[in-house]
């Protein structure tokens, strides 16, 4: 069995939004081998500024569980793996469902190759997004978990994600950004497995598929 680690390594200085509430992602060492006879490391980092994270709908739906209460078996799924061809930073809908797919279920990751742009000074205002055919195809499918290898759903500068909205309206998680996955098979178990902090809608996680 192979396993793929689709998570984003945590890297110190790493900032993708530059914005002044988005602090840089910052690692520091507290001990060495050399003073101390032991290493260790102190992190500081936004979930959504250098690393993967896993986000619930608690982002926008104040009803709606935080990581701590969501089930752990959501969690573990059977994922899809959707390769898409951005068009003018545009990603298009595939021309069919997915057969066999459940909805609510089972999960969708999707893959146009932008984790190659990965810490490039346009990486997240650049990002691929969704055209409203893909969002419209995502809706219908209402996957547990999508994911993405693109740091945006919608268009960047949108602050109103209307499909983000939507897709966490209708109870969905996110998941991004991956690397790899445009290695992966059609189909693959996912385990996205954050970082179970009480309260939160959001936490650093590191996803597995095999």
């Amino acid at each position: 069995m192979r396993v793929y680690d689709l998570s984003v390594p945590v890297v110190d200085g790493v900032d993708w939004y530059r914005q002044a509430d988005c602090p840089a992602v910052r690692v520091a060492d507290i001990g060495s081998y050399a003073r101390d006879g032991w290493r260790s490391h102190t992190v500081s980092v936004m979930v959504l500024n250098g690393t993967t994270y896993l986000e619930t709908a608690a982002h926008i739906y104040e009803d709606q569980p935080t990581l701590d209460q969501i089930p752990p078996e959501r969690f573990v799924s059977r994922a899809f793996v959707v390769k898409l061809e951005p068009c003018d930073q545009v990603l298009p809908a595939p021309e069919d469902a997915i057969e066999g797919f459940q909805p609510e279920v089972d999960s969708i990751l999707l893959s146009c190759g932008w984790d190659r742009r990965m810490h490039a000074r346009d990486y997240y205002h650049a990002s691929p997004h969704f055209s409203t055919e893909l969002q419209g195809w995502l809706l219908a499918h209402r996957p547990s978990i999508l994911g993405g290898d693109m740091l945006s759903f919608d268009h960047p500068q949108d602050e109103q994600m209307p499909f983000v909205r939507e897709f966490f309206r209708l109870g969905g998680m996110i998941l991004c950004p991956l690397v790899g996955v445009e290695e992966l098979p059609r189909q693959v178990t996912l385990c996205a497995a954050p970082m179970r902090l009480a309260g939160a809608n959001a936490a650093p996680c590191r996803a597995l598929a095999w």
